[in-house]
């Protein structure tokens, strides 16, 4: 599964310049690499009265996913979340998303703890602060979860080079 963590308006704002448009750019082709391989997606918004809906960037990618409503900073302790994880067969989640050192982290460690594979897109996901971010990624991969960029779990679902797959795909890795 992909899982989309709160890359709301008001919270997108005010993330780390450098990674702010990084980790939406790759979490657009995350979006890409699960559409052509029919990888379910799930997104979450926290709070969207306060901090505003999923940006308009991604929201062209999903406007037929539900977008899930959450209090909860981990996606995992909201009940009707957990029960939309728990309903697929798949035990690996990739996960992309605001802030990372709050909902993308809570989430994580609880995936972790619920026995999840847990795949962290670290170039998809922001904090505020830099230093945040960080120690987040640094804490998930101790937890057990599997720290990676865009482009390598990406490249692990493509598996070969020469695959009509592989060619449709690749595009989205040159600058």
């Amino acid at each position: 599964m992909l899982l989309v963590i709160d890359v709301q308006e008001r919270l997108h704002k005010v993330m780390e310049s450098e990674m702010k448009d990084l980790s939406v750019k790759n979490t657009i082709i995350l979006l890409e690499v699960a559409r052509v391989y029919g990888i379910p997606l799930v997104l979450t918004e926290q709070y969207p009265r306060g901090l505003g809906k999923t940006i308009d960037a991604l929201e062209v990618y999903l406007r037929e996913t539900p977008h899930h409503e959450k209090l909860h900073f981990s996606c995992y302790r909201d009940d009707s979340i957990r029960s939309v994880l728990d309903a697929h067969t798949r035990n690996t989640v990739i996960v992309a998303g605001i802030e990372t050192h709050v909902c993308v982290l809570q989430t994580v460690l609880d995936l972790c703890e619920a026995g999840y594979r847990v795949f962290v897109a670290g170039d998809a996901v922001s904090s505020r602060r830099a230093s945040d971010r960080i120690m987040a990624l640094d804490l998930m991969a101790r937890a057990g979860a599997l720290v990676c960029s865009t482009e390598t779990i990406s490249f692990m679902l493509m598996e070969k080079a020469g695959t009509d797959t592989f060619k449709q795909l690749s595009v989205l890795f040159k600058e």
